[in-house]
């Protein structure tokens, strides 16, 4: 058994993917599976794959994937610059293939299609019953050393240190006009500077040296996390980093120096994680920053900001991944109810929000992330209502059951995520609900479900299990569940 991981990278186009890749080769090791990685490079020399088992070389063609791709092969696709067409053969040639997609791009063969970010709702795909789709924040991917990463227990007051983190190539060449910007007036405050291999102006940037900016190369997966967790904010492209920031729970300044990055910017301003943000080409992009570092200096605002990236990222993203792509599914038995936590609330929101979720709600418009908050404290904090989530091993939210008690009867609502919709387990986890309220509430005498009449996996899903029509109000029907 072979998994073999197809991406890009170089001074370029930046080394994001081979960075997030790299904990997908992580954890497919640890399962005992050979891993290779083949990368599509400008750069011969890759220091984020230390002791990693790498090919530089444009794999591009259908006559390289042909020759190379064996039918047992596991194989990870994370490129912008692959073909509909190269997909579809690297598909067809595996046993089976999962992509990792920012944006949408193309429509995918048969396969797992994952986009690792903070909103299932910044991109649409062409969505395709045959693919497995892996949406949202449950999917980010941290390298392994920022797992089980500690918290900072305490913020300064007075700023030390500020990190300056320009992805692994510096596209635009901004690390010297942003030293420039803050190194003089900011003498008393540390500036660690993270310098890639990829950077194609390194001498230009040393040359800037003073005493209190210090210049880190080739920086690891370690010395990164240090240099996060030692800093009190950070400037950082809008790529991958910023996840491994906000794990580490360290505010920053985001700036936009790619178009895909977009739906980064997009994400963080919703979860309101970001004061402000930058782009690469604005004209007053100097001022800007200036006005930037001054609101991150400010006590208040980093301590509100750390507050919000509690709870945002959990470090399962990879486990989570690689454990679809080779299992297919989870086993039922893996899948547990438990009541809903405060934690829940954004997983709880972003499911709602689905287009096929909504599609068959009484209230079919989208739901309002400050609204929503306000009716979930309401909900879980209710005796008035029961309120189950589904997860796995990993503790990831996969759905939600909740009955609304009213006099002796419960009226619920059921929802389930992407990865397990459509799977054959609604009738065993609302069995499996009803059994845990009636142990709850042994006062209630039955249950009802409010079904539209073109919903048709509702309305099999409720025979079975043991509901009866009583109803038909205009297209809506009432089945009851009566408890003996």
């Amino acid at each position: 058994m072979r998994a073999l991981i197809f991406t890009e990278g170089g001074s370029q186009i930046g080394l994001g993917h081979i960075s997030r890749c790299s904990s997908l080769y992580d954890e497919l090791v640890d399962t005992g599976i050979e891993v290779e990685f083949i990368i599509n490079s400008n750069t011969l020399q890759l220091e984020l794959l230390q002791n990693k088992q790498y090919k530089i070389v444009n794999w591009l063609s259908k006559e390289f994937l042909t020759e190379y791709i064996k039918p047992d092969d596991y194989c990870i696709v994370d490129s912008y610059l692959a073909s509909e067409d190269l997909c579809r053969v690297i598909s067809t040639l595996s046993k089976k293939t999962l992509f990792i997609d920012d944006n949408g791009r193309i429509e995918y063969p048969e396969s797992i299609v994952v986009n690792p970010s903070l909103s299932t709702q910044a991109v649409k795909y062409p969505l395709n019953d045959a693919n497995c789709y892996l949406l949202g924040p449950k999917y980010i991917i941290l390298r392994s050393n920022f797992t089980g990463v500690v918290k900072r227990n305490e913020i300064n007051q007075p700023v030390k240190e500020v990190l300056i983190t320009l992805g692994g190539s510096d596209l635009h060449n901004l690390t010297p006009s942003i030293l420039n910007q803050i190194a003089c007036n900011n003498s008393e405050i540390t500036l660690n500077v993270v310098i890639g291999n990829a950077f194609e102006n390194i001498e230009e940037i040393k040359s800037l040296s003073s005493n209190n900016i210090e210049f880190y190369e080739n920086a690891t997966a370690e010395e990164m996390k240090a240099l996060m967790l030692k800093s009190d904010f950070a400037i950082t492209a809008a790529g991958q980093t910023i996840y491994e920031l906000l794990a580490t729970q360290t505010p920053f300044i985001p700036i936009k120096v790619i178009e895909n990055q977009e739906h980064n910017i997009c994400a963080l301003k919703e979860l309101n994680l970001i004061e402000g943000y930058l782009e690469y080409n604005d004209t007053f992009l100097s001022e800007k920053l200036i006005l930037e570092f001054e609101n991150l200096m400010k006590f208040s605002t980093r301590i509100k900001l750390v507050e919000r990236y509690k709870a945002v990222i959990d470090e399962f993203g990879s486990k989570r991944i690689i454990g679809i792509l080779l299992s297919g599914e989870l086993m039922k038995e893996e899948y547990f109810l438990r009541k809903a936590k405060d934690e829940d609330v954004y997983a709880v929101f972003q499911l709602s929000n689905e287009d096929y979720v909504r599609k068959y709600s009484i209230n079919k418009s989208k739901i309002n992330w400050e609204d929503h908050k306000n009716w979930f404290q309401s909900i879980i904090n209710s005796d008035e209502n029961v309120f189950y989530v589904v997860t796995d091993y990993t503790e990831e939210f996969l759905g939600q059951l909740r009955y609304k008690i009213e006099d002796e009867s419960g009226i619920v609502s059921i929802s389930l995520g992407r990865t397990i919709a459509g799977k054959g387990l609604s009738k065993e986890l609302l069995k499996k609900s009803l059994e845990l309220l009636h142990v709850e509430r042994n006062d209630l005498k039955n249950i009802i479900a409010y079904v539209s009449n073109d919903n048709i996996a509702s309305k099999k899903l409720f025979e079975k299990v043991g509901f009866i029509l009583h109803e038909n109000n205009n297209g809506l029907l009432k089945y009851i569940y009566s408890f003996r």
